[in-house]
């Protein structure tokens, strides 16, 4: 499947515009423009503001100062110039990294990363002038997957992260690509939180909802998310594994892992040495379920010793047996998420589970 042709929704477009809490901006870019449905509506909003487009494939819109390049070598170009950043980057894997280097300045200077999507938010970070806004759409694992914790970290540190919002997974049709949008201005801020929104769909259009909020302190960390999920339907309590692969070992103490999918699906066995400040154990009787790859959303009944378990598992403890009783039997049906990796969330597991 192709990730780089999926274009924001006009309705979508105006929704994170109007989200915005900004002076009228003098200028706006959009360095993978494609359809322009963004920057109409930032022009729907404010007459004034100078719009600028760059994509790698041609655009004949009107209003617009377009030009074919790549958004990455345009940004190098137009360092600290707008106080408007809009974008919508395609989602993909890069054969080759730091294919632009002027791009990994500052406290980016030395992140390696492999995925396009993280290299074209760091371009538009880089077009922000002092006190611009960046409104930009990335795929939901930047924000809930470990394996972007420490981007994650260093836009948090870097930047002031003013809203995160949800997408519907039909936004992009019925490709069902999970996504954020995030609203990140170029300033430094003593004390906040970031806003959590949800963003809705009625008869009467899209609107935001706001769900949560999260402290500095935590994003900072790279915790956008809680790492807990709880039910009010019933008694359960879910956490995901804090032990990556990177961290296994020939021998030591023994880590449950997930595995490849199969009917009566159980998982692998690995090990780790190194001592973890916060563990998480399953024990018998725990259900345990595949989050992520191939055998996302397969679970079982652990039976066997307490053990840890790694990030690609979730624990459930299930101490009244309810959710044993809801689940048997059944298979996870729901769409899995992600781009190039496969996933389910918690509140996705959960969600089915009660359904």
């Amino acid at each position: 499947m192709d990730y780089s042709k999926f274009y924001t929704p006009p309705e979508v477009a105006e929704l994170l515009i109007n989200q915005l809490r900004i002076p009228a901006p003098t200028k706006t870019v959009d360095i993978c423009c494609g359809s322009c449905n963004l920057l109409n509506a930032v022009k729907k909003r404010w007459k004034k503001t100078e719009l600028y487009g760059a994509d790698i494939a041609n655009c004949d819109v009107d209003n617009i100062h377009f030009l074919r390049i790549d958004g990455r070598e345009y940004a190098a170009q137009h360092k600290g110039e707008f106080s408007l950043v809009v974008a919508n980057p395609p989602f993909d894997s890069l054969e080759k990294k730091c294919e632009y280097p002027d791009i990994f300045r500052g406290a980016f200077k030395e992140l390696k990363t492999s995925r396009l999507e993280v290299e074209m938010l760091l371009a538009n970070l880089l077009m922000l002038e002092e006190n611009g806004c960046l409104v930009i759409i990335l795929p939901s694992s930047f924000v809930e997957a470990i394996s972007y914790n420490k981007t994650r970290k260093l836009l948090a540190q870097n930047y002031y992260i003013r809203d995160v919002i949800k997408l519907a997974d039909d936004t992009f049709g019925a490709t069902h690509i999970s996504s954020y949008a995030l609203i990140v201005q170029n300033c430094k801020k003593k004390k906040y939180c970031t806003k959590l929104y949800m963003a809705k769909k009625s008869e009467q259009g899209y609107r935001t909802v706001l769900i949560d909020q999260v402290t500095k302190a935590k994003m900072e960390a790279g915790n956008w998310l809680n790492e807990t999920c709880r039910s009010n339907k019933c008694s359960v309590d879910i956490k995901r594994g804090n032990i990556s692969s990177a961290m296994f070992a020939e021998q030591g103490n023994p880590v449950l892992h997930t595995a490849k999918p199969a009917e009566n699906w159980y998982p692998s066995i690995r090990y780790v040495s190194q001592k973890e400040s916060v563990k998480v154990f399953a024990e018998s009787g725990d259900i345990i379920v595949s989050r992520i790859g191939k055998s996302a959303g397969l679970w079982c009944v652990y039976k066997g010793e307490k053990a840890l378990i790694s990030d690609c598992l979730y624990c459930i403890k299930d101490p009244d047996g309810e959710l044993l009783r809801r689940i048997n039997g059944r298979t996870y049906n729901l769409p899995l998420k992600g781009v190039a990796t496969r996933y389910i969330t918690m509140n996705d597991f959960v969600a089915w589970a009660m359904g």
